[in-house]
Order: C-alpha cells, then sequence, then structure tokens
C-alpha cells in the first residue's frame, strides 16, 4: 500500500509517516513535506519522483497529475493524508494561496472511501496507526467516518473561498 502526504500543517506528521513507514506503507509526498520526512530518516518519494513531472509555478502545481488520482481512483493509494493552505494568508491577493491539489485529492479519496482512508486531522493519526497495528487495515467504518470528517472539512474551507469572494465586490 501507498499513502500521499501534502499538508499544511506539519504537526505530528514525521511520527505518523514513520509509523505508517515501519508498517510497510510507502510514503509518497509533496516537497515541503517530503523534506520534513526525510530529515527524519524516513524513505519517502516526492510527488513528482512518483509522477514523473517537477512542480511547477512555484509549487502550485504539483499533485494535479493522472498518476496521482489514478493511484486514488484504484486504491494503489491507499492513504491520502492532506490538510490545506489556508486561503488567507495574503491579504492583498488572498486566493492566491488557495489549494487546488489538496482539495481534488481529498475529493477523489472521499469519492473511493470503500477502498481509500483520506485524513485530514493531525488528532486522529495515532487512532488509524494503532488501527493498522491491530487489523492489518483500516476498517470501513473508520474510512467512512474519516471520510465524512473529511467532506465537513472541505465544506469549511470552501465556506471561507466563498466568504474572500463575497468580499471582493
Amino acid at each position: 500500500m501507498k499513502a500521499v502526504i501534502s499538508v499544511f500543517d506539519k504537526d505530528k506528521v514525521v511520527a505518523f509517516a514513520k509509523a505508517l513507514f515501519e508498517l510497510g506503507i510507502e510514503i509518497i509526498a509533496t516537497e515541503g513535506t517530503a523534506r520534513a520526512i526525510f530529515e527524519s530518516g524516513i524513505m519517502v518519494t516526492k510527488v513528482s519522483d512518483f509522477t514523473g513531472f517537477q512542480e511547477m509555478l512555484g509549487g502550485k502545481v504539483k499533485t494535479l497529475h493522472p498518476r496521482i488520482h489514478a493511484g486514488i481512483a484504484t486504491a494503489e493509494i491507499g492513504i491520502v493524508v492532506v490538510n490545506l493552505i489556508p486561503p488567507d494568508l495574503t491579504p492583498k491577493k488572498p486566493l492566491d494561496s488557495m489549494d487546488i491539489g489538496g482539495v481534488a485529492m481529498l475529493r477523489s479519496g472521499i469519492k473511493n472511501f470503500e477502498n481509500v482512508a483520506v485524513i485530514v486531522n493531525p488528532s486522529r493519526y495515532n487512532e488509524i496507526i494503532e488501527e493498522l497495528q491491530r487489523e492489518g487495515k483500516i476498517t470501513r467504518d473508520t474510512r467512512l467516518s474519516l471520510a465524512k470528517e473529511a467532506s465537513k472539512y472541505l465544506f469549511g474551507y470552501d465556506s471561507k473561498i466563498d466568504g474572500l469572494l463575497e468580499r471582493m465586490e
């Protein structure tokens, strides 16, 4: 199994990646996340090496690639770990930091929740590792719970974007 990790909030992600790796799960990560994981001595494949396509536009386009989304659709990538770039970090151009690739990966994972776990909340990392150790997999009930949480997370994110757009009038 493979896990793709692309997180803005890197809290606990290194320990989570290490635990996944120790369970035999291959880690694929975006550049900044891969750097944090690799510096801790954990084997990690950069998204650009997995896709054969270098990120572009200063990192704005990296996971919008058929290899990533086909991997999620076929469950070759069975774990999707994403938390999004907040859209309001740059007040002069608030939409410049809007996350698109992460949103697309979350939606792909939610669509295939029967086979893919979508994790947006670092506070769930320990629970996921414990379940993998105990069950050898992430159960359907947990995958459904994670998909619901990811859906609510996306709704909140989209609401923030909507608010930014409303203030632009």
